[in-house]
């Protein structure tokens, strides 16, 4: 059985030929369709001086980031909806576990990306707070990264909990520097943003050390790295690039190192049959 953690609700999972399952693919997918028009939207407008602040990315690597998000997710529908190695059981789980999570994520992103690029910089803050409860929900109460096998850790984990955790909590803290004007115009945003920076460092380390969660470790390195070199070519006389270079740097190194243990551990710990039935994957 799956250690994912299933609502009561769902104990007695119905076939994914119902009704209910059907309704639950087409909007899983809808919402899926939404967040793609609302990144493309986003990626071609968000551009001018009320969008730069000392949490500003460079766009190509943001760019990137979210390329390889929407594809992950791709990924991720098509092998629940059309890999015929997916028993209907484990669809079911998805579902009813991870569907609402996801749908609900995709439906925020949009709308984070509608207020952002029309400058209702609140508005948009709290979309991002609300998904990012969202996301620590599905994080830590039906724990996704519980999945043993490293492919469905691949195709579930990744794309609809890591990449979309490590997204939101950077945006939050650069669409509140947009709320509160921090233009890289005066100094003292610079001073706070150069304190809440290492945010990026304790939360992703605390994930390595607490779950060996190697996915926002790496996604959060990417998303630094892009802070540092644009905030190298705003000005370089300043801290924020440098502390988002370490940063960065140092999230990397951690993944990676937590990356390689894991999987030695893996090749050196055979579990018996019982305790590999008991931790089986979500998907198979």
């Amino acid at each position: 059985m799956s250690e994912l953690q299933q609502p009561e609700q769902h104990s007695q999972l119905q076939p994914t030929s119902t009704p209910q399952f059907s309704a639950s693919k087409i909007t899983i997918t809808l919402s899926y369709a939404l967040s793609v028009v609302g990144v493309s939207m986003f990626m071609f407008t968000h551009s001018g001086k009320h969008y730069q602040t000392p949490f500003t990315g460079i766009l190509p690597i943001t760019f990137l980031y979210w390329f390889v998000t929407l594809l992950s997710q791709f990924v991720f529908l098509f092998k629940l909806f059309f890999n015929s190695t997916v028993s209907s059981t484990n669809q079911a789980n998805v579902l009813a576990i991870v569907g609402p999570h996801f749908t609900i994520s995709n439906i925020f992103n949009f709308f984070w990306c509608w207020f952002f690029m029309k400058e209702k910089f609140i508005i948009s803050e709290i979309i991002l707070i609300l998904n990012f409860l969202n996301l620590l929900m599905l994080y830590f109460t039906h724990k996704t990264i519980s999945i043993k096998n490293v492919v469905d850790w691949l195709t579930i984990h990744l794309p609809v909990t890591g990449l979309p955790l490590a997204w939101n909590l950077y945006a939050i803290f650069w669409n509140g520097a947009c709320v509160f004007h921090s233009h890289n115009n005066h100094l003292l945003p610079r001073l706070l943003a150069n304190i809440f920076i290492w945010e990026f460092l304790v939360v992703p380390g605390s994930l390595l050390i607490l779950y060996g969660d190697w996915s926002v470790g790496f996604a959060t390195s990417v998303l630094l790295f892009s802070v540092g070199l644009c905030q190298f070519f705003i000005k370089i006389v300043a801290l924020q690039w440098i502390f988002a270079m370490v940063i960065a740097g140092i999230d990397f190194l951690l993944s990676i190192i937590v990356l390689f243990s894991g999987a030695i551990k893996q090749v050196d710990g055979a579990e018996p049959a019982a305790t590999q039935n008991e931790q089986a994957p979500l998907l198979t």
